[in-house]
């Protein structure tokens, strides 16, 4: 199904945010993509050009989900990888034994505590979708996070483990590319419960540091150039917080060069704050917290975050995946690091999600990065993944200063839609006025509270096409789908 984004500019509601993201979802699979997945990446596995879909998934056969081309994707797991089923919290994709093609690691949780051995999966790629597993076994620990660097310079994908206990450090065997030796002395070893590990030159001296972003204090690694760490969180992260952080993101948040940090916090056990928090660089690896000032105030369990310029102003703002009941978020960047809640007027609606995983890729080739949340369907629900495929809108606010309008969603409308206005309605119901101005239906106003309605709209009478809906002398445009 080909979406046609031109039209969502000229329905767009002037004096607002035009749909930046359209909701693609009904593209997805049923089987694969729906209510299992707790981390996603993307990378072209079959070589055809564009990039598919890699989930991880909890207790269930571990998923990829493979681009048709035309914005659909389908479920090519079956025969193409291994229908063993761990507690798999993360995936690394790279080409870790040298053959040009794309390998895949899924790292494990909770099966080594069940008993199990030979818990982590390694398969490798054959570069056309197809994945057996390999020969060499990876040693088993209890990991929340995976990612593949090179480590030591010699061109070969090592890979690093966020362990409950410390970090693993695999390194590939140049004579063997594929199969990995132990050092974990690379990494100091402080017996913390990690859920996150990020790479990124904090210092500014070329190469790339380790956060290791946990349950009980988080960690920051310097790399000496060699591939060999030293701890110096205590004198480069803010201290005294007692949070439990289950993501960590860099970016440049106040274009000064540097890269700052975002914490994704969760209060999951007792006593810990869940508000998440940013960290802002001073150009040589220290970090401040200006949460306080420069972050919305929240207690959301927020399990994934990323930077993207979900705007197109050039600088990053925040996309957050949360779970217990808190919907997909996303704060936008003034440009000087300074965030606000935006949700509504970038994505259109609340989505209500277990985000467990979340990634911004361009899913369709159209040059525009788009949105894969995965939803852990907890409590059960027939949600599938949510994708957000990003239209060409650009994004236009109000005046500042100016009185708050309206906010329309979803638009195009199927049946119904919500208004978010600070203004008074002037009656119980609104009129919807076709193209020359007539009145061709009332629609019912249903209270939500503060300020939302929900309308319910009779079809029966009205085709498809662009209506007017008449607002106390504002007019928003609303297009009714086919």
């Amino acid at each position: 199904m080909r979406f046609v984004p031109f039209l969502l500019l000229f329905v767009a509601p002037a004096g607002s945010y035009s749909q930046l993201y359209l909701d693609a979802s009904a593209n997805l699979p049923d089987n694969g993509a729906k209510g299992q997945s707790m981390d996603v990446r993307a990378a072209d596995l079959d070589g055809d050009g564009d990039l598919d879909i890699v989930l991880a998934n909890e207790f269930q056969a571990n998923t990829w989900l493979r681009n048709q081309g035309d914005e659909t994707f389908s479920n090519a797991s079956a025969g193409a990888m291994s229908s063993t089923v761990h507690d798999s919290e993360d995936v690394a994709i790279a080409d870790f034994n040298d053959d040009g093609d794309l390998d895949l690691v899924f790292c494990s949780e909770d099966d080594v505590n069940l008993g199990t051995v030979n818990v982590h999966e390694y398969y490798l790629g054959n570069g056309a979708g197809a994945f057996v597993p390999a020969t060499f076994l990876l040693p088993d620990s209890e990991a929340n996070a995976v990612i593949a660097t090179d480590l030591n310079g010699d061109g070969l994908p090592d890979l690093l483990f966020g362990n409950d206990g410390g970090t693993g450090v695999l390194i590939n065997q140049s004579s063997a590319p594929g199969e990995f030796a132990v050092e974990n002395n690379r990494v100091p070893q402080v017996d913390r419960t990690t859920q996150d590990l990020a790479l990124a030159d904090v210092d500014g001296d070329g190469d790339l540091d380790l956060f290791e972003g946990n349950e009980d204090g988080n960690l920051l690694h310097i790399n000496d150039g060699m591939g060999q760490f030293a701890n110096e969180s205590f004198a480069r992260l803010p201290q005294g917080l007692n949070i439990e952080t289950r993501k960590a993101a860099f970016g440049d948040v106040d274009g000064d060069g540097d890269l700052d940090l975002f914490l994704a916090n969760v209060l999951f056990i007792p006593g810990k704050n869940p508000q998440n928090r940013l960290f802002l660089n001073d150009g040589n690896g220290f970090f401040s917290d200006v949460t306080a000032t420069q972050l919305p105030a929240d207690s959301d369990h927020t399990i994934d975050a990323i930077f993207e310029d979900v705007d197109l102003d050039e600088d990053l703002d925040l996309v957050l995946g949360n779970v217990f009941g808190a919907p997909v978020k996303v704060y936008r960047n003034d440009g000087n690091g300074l965030f606000s809640d935006a949700t509504l007027a970038i994505l259109g609606q609340y989505y209500q999600r277990d985000a467990l995983g979340l990634i911004a890729a361009d899913l369709n080739g159209d040059g525009f990065r788009d949105l894969y949340i995965c939803d852990r369907k907890t409590p059960p629900s027939n949600n599938k993944d949510l994708l957000l495929l990003r239209t060409t809108a650009t994004a236009t606010e109000e005046p500042e200063g100016s009185e708050p309008t309206a906010l329309l969603y979803p638009n195009p409308v199927v049946d119904h839609f919500y208004l978010q206005t600070a203004l008074p309605l002037p009656a119980d119901s609104l009129s919807l006025l076709d193209l020359q101005g007539k009145v061709v239906a009332q629609v019912q106003a249903e209270p939500q509270g503060k300020g939302l309605y929900r309308f319910q709209v009779n079809r029966s009478k009205l085709r498809a096409g662009l209506y007017f809906l008449n607002l106390e002398g504002l007019v928003k445009r609303i297009f009714l789908a086919p």
